[in-house]
């Protein structure tokens, strides 16, 4: 009986990966999919470590081919001999086939990724969100060191880190608080269904308009629970609640800010009496 070895998966330079899928190689990328069916395919040749798919095209057209470099060179040479094999198997091909015109790509690139300017836009945002905490450190500091008293410099940096992690907290609070008015009005709401039990927390999972699938953890729920999840951002999701909860999660908001600006105000005030 004769065994038929495994067609590799080739893994080259880039995070490039060919796959023989059947009846089609796929070749996948940081940015896109390509999937080349056998019929576009004419040869499949190796060179070291690189291979090289060449595609069917009609006579005296210009060669297409597709390149991946930094494989295993054994396993191309295995590769290269299961492909061609499976093409030589095919029904023999008109001649003006264009394999060109055969192959598909698919994009991977995510449409709503920040470029350059959104990624400029969230640091502008970061820092003033933060603004607040980082204030109070820089004046509290200034204040002490102005005023000839280093020692209270330590005093001032230690309430400064509380106050930035306070900061934070109200920043996470304003975001959940924002999104459980916003998404259920403007995201998509789907029922989450049950998978798995954590720690402290229930594990349920969801699929956005793409096919993908994401995760929710909540201490509520049984079977399934109502979510609503940001089209843009499939994996930013919030429970569905009652109005009552939205609004006592935005007092809770609200009253977080107060104690950090407090805190804030404290701190300016240990630095001018002297700490």
């Amino acid at each position: 009986m004769t065994v038929t070895p495994s067609v590799p998966v080739l893994r080259g330079s880039g995070g490039a990966v060919l796959r023989h899928d059947g009846a089609a190689l796929t070749l996948r990328r940081a940015e896109d999919e390509i999937r080349i069916p056998l019929e576009a395919v004419q040869d499949v040749v190796t060179s070291g470590r690189t291979v090289t798919v060449e595609l069917r095209m009609p006579q005296g057209a210009q060669a297409v081919v597709h390149r991946v470099e930094g494989v295993s060179e054994a396993a191309a040479g295995m590769f290269a001999t299961a492909v061609n094999a499976a093409v030589a198997r095919l029904p023999e091909s008109d001649p003006s086939l264009d394999g060109a015109a055969l192959v598909t790509t698919r994009s991977l690139a995510d449409p709503h990724a920040p470029g350059v300017r959104g990624r400029f836009l969230a640091t502008g945002l970061l820092m003033a969100v933060f603004s607040p905490g980082l204030a109070a450190l820089v004046a509290g500091s200034v204040i002490v060191v102005v005023r000839g008293r280093p020692l209270g410099l330590l005093v001032i940096l230690v309430l400064g880190v509380v106050g930035l992690l306070l900061n934070a907290v109200c920043v996470a609070l304003t975001a959940q608080a924002k999104n459980m008015w916003h998404l259920p009005r403007r995201g998509i709401t789907v029922q989450a269904g049950f998978t798995s039990r954590g720690k402290t927390t229930r594990v349920y999972e969801y699929t956005d308009q793409h096919g993908e699938t994401h995760t929710f953890n909540t201490s509520r729920g049984t079977t399934h629970v109502e979510i609503a999840y940001d089209p843009r951002h499939p994996h930013i999701a919030v429970g569905v609640f009652p109005v009552v909860v939205r609004l006592l999660m935005t007092l809770a908001t609200l009253l977080s800010w107060c104690a950090a600006i407090a805190w804030f105000a404290l701190m300016i005030f240990a630095a001018i009496d002297g700490v």
